[in-house]
Order: C-alpha cells, then structure tokens, then sequence
C-alpha cells in the first residue's frame, strides 16, 4: 500500500462559534501537483497553517509520509517545505543572503542549493540586489525558493503565484510540475486562479464552509454532469424556443452569428446532431465543451464571488 504524502483526518478547527474547518480528510497522493480551492473563507488558509503548526487543530490527525505530526512533529515536518500568506524577509539584505540565513537555521543546505533554486526560480541574475528592491512577483518567486531549500518532499504553496506576471506564473508553475515528474516531489497549491489548478494539478479538492464537497483527478472532476456543445451551422439557424421545445435541451446561447452554445440534460453531442438533421438544420461543425474547474466550482458551491 502506498502511503500517502499528506493526509487529512477528520481535522476540525473552531474559533469560539466560528467552525473554520469542520472534519475534513483528504488524502493526496506522493508524487502529484494537487489542487486546493474554495471560496474566500471556505477554511483553505486555516487548513495550511495547520499543517506546519501554525495554528493547532482543534481537533484530528495530520499524517506527513505516515508520520503523524503529535506524535513526532520534527520528523513529520523535516520533509516539508512550506510558504503561506504574503512571505517576510530582511528587506535590506539580498535575495541570496536571505536564502543563507534560512539555510543555516534548516542545516545541512549547501550553496550548490542555493544556487541551484536561484537558478530555477528565475532570479539568479537579481541574487545580489536586496529585495526591498523586488517586485511582489519576484518576492513570490524567492518565497518558494526559500521553501524548496533542503529539497523537500512535500512543498506547500498558498497562492504561489501571487502578483506575477502570466509569463512568471507559466514559468513557476511549469518549474514546479517538472519536479513533480522529474524528482518526484508532492505539491500541495491552494489558488484563487482557478485556470492554473486546471492546467497543472493532477488532483483537485474543493472545499466550502470548512467541508469537503468534491475531490479528484482533474480530468475526473472536469467531466461534466451535463454537456455543453458548440454547434456551427451552414446556412439557417433555428430559433432558441423551437430548441428549449425538447426537454432534452437545458439552455441555448448564441456565442457567434453561425454558432450556438447548447447545454444537453443528458443527451451527448452524436445525439444533437442527428436531432438538428431531422429538424432540416445543415450543422458544419459541432463539439462538446468540457465543464471548466470554474463552472464546477460554481455548480457545486452555489458561490459567485469568484465569478
């Protein structure tokens, strides 16, 4: 049995009557990008800082590589690297000699590592400016270098690619899913940028008001319940009421002057197709739209605030 890299037990945390995080478990797989998401005070937050400490649970287990963290907290977390909220560093120092002062109090991190993430998070040539000098992107890029120091297992990002740019975003992320399948690092990424879970995450878990409502492969959880179907027409196209006429058909939307978006209860695209030929309409293309991690999110979290 293989054993996982995090696991979540029944993990609870009140503040007073508040219940931030209210028995969740989730399990995510060594060797994965997984996704962490859910709606501003859904409990994403107060989740990651439990994980490190930062706030005590008020109750379950965190597991790290089986090992749980009451029982033996140092080793659990020696194999953890971890950024939460905006990082802090020594403004008027550089960005190298604040990956040196965080080297010395981790131990047994050499300056081949140092170099060596510098390197890979972009910032090798900017290493000797200080970092009140630094974009917030930038600042971004040296917190995950900060926690990747020492070569943890499991890294533990929340929201990672705050401030930058999507070219520095692409770049980080990529670098990041290159470790995951070349040195089989865990990481675990809460992201309010819904499009980057979808892109690079290999499983998702969504939670709201503290609870776990979905969890998955990313391809699993994008595979909707209903279809969407772009359709484009030669020559005439019919009328919405004569379409919404069939019960089998949820909704219809025109998105160009020769193409209309349809939503299908159960039905799949074969079907429409065969339905517009018999209805006298010539379709000159049609294909199913998969659900995007948004209009899940949406769907099973009835939130739009992040809409």
């Amino acid at each position: 049995m293989t054993t996982s890299a995090l696991a979540l037990e029944d993990l609870c945390k009140r503040f007073g009557r508040i219940h931030a995080v209210e028995h969740l478990s989730l399990e995510v797989p060594a060797g994965q990008m997984a996704g962490f998401l859910g709606p501003n005070g859904a409990g994403k937050s107060t989740t990651l800082y439990m994980i490190p400490r930062l706030v005590h649970p008020s109750s379950g287990r965190i597991r790290i590589f089986g090992v749980d963290l009451r029982q033996d907290f140092k080793q659990a977390l020696r194999s953890v690297g971890v950024m939460v909220e905006t990082p802090a560093f020594y403004e008027y120092l550089s960005a190298r000699k604040n990956l040196q002062l965080a080297a010395r109090v981790l131990g047994g991190v050499g300056r081949r590592n140092i170099d060596e993430i510098l390197e890979r998070i972009g910032l090798a040539d900017r290493q000797h400016d200080k970092v009140h000098t630094y974009s917030q992107g930038m600042k971004q890029r040296l917190g995950i270098g900060r926690a990747m120091l020492g070569r943890p297992r499991l890294l533990i990002l929340d929201e990672p690619t705050n401030g930058m740019d999507p070219e520095g975003t692409r770049e980080i992320l990529s670098f990041l899913q290159d470790r995951v399948k070349g040195d089989g690092l865990t990481v675990f990424i809460s992201s309010h940028l819904l499009h980057e879970v979808e892109e690079y995450c290999d499983t998702v878990f969504v939670i709201d008001k503290g609870r776990l409502v979905a969890s998955g492969s990313v391809r699993d959880i994008l595979r909707p319940h209903e279809r969407v179907v772009q359709t484009t027409f030669t020559g005439e196209v019919p009328q919405s009421a004569m379409l919404l006429a069939d019960e089998r058909i949820k909704h219809v939307e025109s998105i160009a002057p020769d193409t209309l978006e349809i939503l299908l209860a159960a039905e799949d695209s074969a079907w429409l197709n065969q339905h517009l030929l018999q209805a006298g309409y010539r379709v000159s293309a049609i294909a199913p739209r998969q659900k995007t991690l948004k209009e899940f999110f949406l769907s099973i979290t009835g939130d739009h605030r992040n809409a």
